[in-house]
């Protein structure tokens, strides 16, 4: 049985039935669903993400306990964007997906499942498992394209470098290298470029924000003689107008897939949105 998250309801084809909830919420403020269907003993998958806003939120956590207490035999959560996750590896504090984590195994939550999370290694300390895709179920033609071309990788980062590991098993003998990224307060500064460079390269990298890191590096690149660029983006969220910049720094196509609805909602002759929705059919 298929749950959706109003945000995500473009996942759904139209060949795949969901279920309806009506969610009421009193004058009190206190909410109620109203079921019209029998889930005990089914399987459930639910659409969501914390990273909606706090009603529809505390909305999906609701929708999970209520499922459980109507006796699904197993619960998953597809939730394409985890969560950025930096605070959950610093020690001195527990936040982030560390304290939803305990609210999803108290609700009896069986599985997540994800794509490319920021910080994959936090994951293994949770409660609930989590298993997540790489992008390259979802990339990996059109890289190869480029490759083919004569493009090498370039990661903003040593930690973006690492997170996509795969890259390196798929193509051992392409072009890669990385800088290395300082935060301050209120900037980023990439330093200290390692690896091989060719002059038409892939830029690499998981979440796009406002686009200010790409710039940087992109800028950077071309100082250094690359003459096209090519950006790859898991998770799109296009804040801001930074990111239109990217194509004036020698960007000439940007991919990114459809994990979050602003990269669902994005027309841009020049960015390419990739669909996601065969991992949801394949949890399903």
């Amino acid at each position: 049985m298929l749950f959706v998250q109003n945000q995500y309801q473009y996942l759904v084809a139209q060949s795949i039935e969901q279920e309806d909830i009506v969610m009421h919420q009193f004058a009190n403020q206190e909410y109620t669903i109203d079921f019209k269907f029998n889930v005990a003993g089914q399987k459930c998958v639910i659409v969501g993400s914390f990273t909606a806003s706090p009603e529809e939120s505390l909305q999906l956590l609701l929708l999970l306990a209520w499922l459980k207490k109507s006796g699904a035999c197993q619960l998953i959560l597809f939730s394409p964007y985890l969560g950025y996750q930096r605070q959950d590896v610093q020690q001195e504090f527990v936040s982030g997906l560390q304290a939803i984590d305990k609210l999803l195994a108290g609700v009896g939550l069986d599985r997540i499942v994800t794509i490319e999370p920021h910080w994959a290694t936090s994951l293994l300390s949770l409660d609930v498992s989590v298993d997540w895709h790489t992008s390259e179920f979802i990339f990996y033609q059109d890289l190869t394209d480029f490759v083919d071309a004569g493009f090498g990788f370039i990661f903003p980062d040593a930690g973006a470098a690492e997170r996509h590991a795969w890259i390196l098993q798929k193509f051992p003998t392409t072009a890669q290298g990385f800088f290395h990224k300082h935060r301050y307060a209120d900037t980023i500064k990439l330093t200290n470029f390692q690896g091989k460079l060719s002059s038409r390269v892939i830029l690499y990298d998981d979440i796009l924000d406002s686009g200010q890191t790409l710039i940087q590096a992109c800028t950077i690149l071309r100082s250094m003689g690359v003459q096209e660029i090519v950006i790859f983006v898991t998770h799109g969220f296009f804040h801001g107008n930074a990111w239109e910049n990217l194509f004036e720094f020698g960007v000439t196509m940007l991919y990114c897939t459809n994990s979050v609805p602003a990269a669902q909602n994005i027309k841009h002759p020049k960015i390419i949105v990739k669909s996601i929705n065969f991992l949801l059919q394949k949890t399903i």
